[in-house]
């Protein structure tokens, strides 16, 4: 019996446990993706330069897959600054409430960008079907595989989401925060803003 009144007690602590370390590769992976987005372009690009303002010629797929992968860019990157709170945030307002009104602001939030990124999944998916027939001509693809990066870049942001969203809700029902700790949280980063 002890065994397992022991075994009920550890396993909120392994999901926990497994929930951290699915998030700490989910982000290592999109962050290492970004990154060599980041570095095909940043080779690419001044390399076009080059080429076009000292030979006269260009790359003739530069400028499109330039534009194209810029756009999976700013997806994954927003998925990695949604998690790290780095998007704009008004904080003006939010400041002026403490505790659980605080928590409620946020929450709001955060369920109007789940609903608007559920939107843009649904709406990508959408545009995915009727992307297929479509190629880019200097690189002989079908566009689809750029337009992919709505879905997916929504649905990291979502799982990236769910945890602020879980926060949140855990800061309602309490009483509400002292000062020096809404101080705190503003210092170092959390729940200033919204989201």
């Amino acid at each position: 019996m002890r065994v397992d009144s022991l075994a009920k007690r550890s396993l909120p602590i392994l999901f926990l446990l497994r929930r951290a370390m699915f998030y700490r590769i989910l982000n290592q992976s999109i962050r290492a993706l970004t990154i060599l987005c980041l570095s095909v372009l940043t080779i690419i690009v001044p390399i076009e330069v080059f080429l076009r303002y000292l030979f006269g010629k260009s790359l003739y797929i530069t400028e499109e897959f330039t534009r194209y992968l810029m756009v999976w860019v700013v997806f994954l990157a927003s998925s990695l600054a949604l998690r790290e709170g780095s998007h704009i945030s008004i904080e003006i307002f939010v400041k002026r409430f403490r505790g659980r009104h605080r928590s409620w602001l946020n929450l709001i939030a955060q369920i109007l960008l789940l609903t608007f990124l559920v939107f843009l999944i649904i709406e990508g998916i959408v545009a995915l079907l009727f992307q297929m027939d479509q190629i880019i001509p200097s690189l002989e693809i079908p566009i689809f595989w750029f337009y992919l990066a709505i879905p997916v870049g929504s649905f990291l942001m979502i799982l990236n989401l769910l945890p602020k969203i879980w926060e949140s809700l855990k800061g309602i029902p309490g009483k509400n925060k002292s000062r020096q700790e809404d101080e705190h949280l503003a210092v170092n980063g959390e729940g200033g803003g919204f989201l």
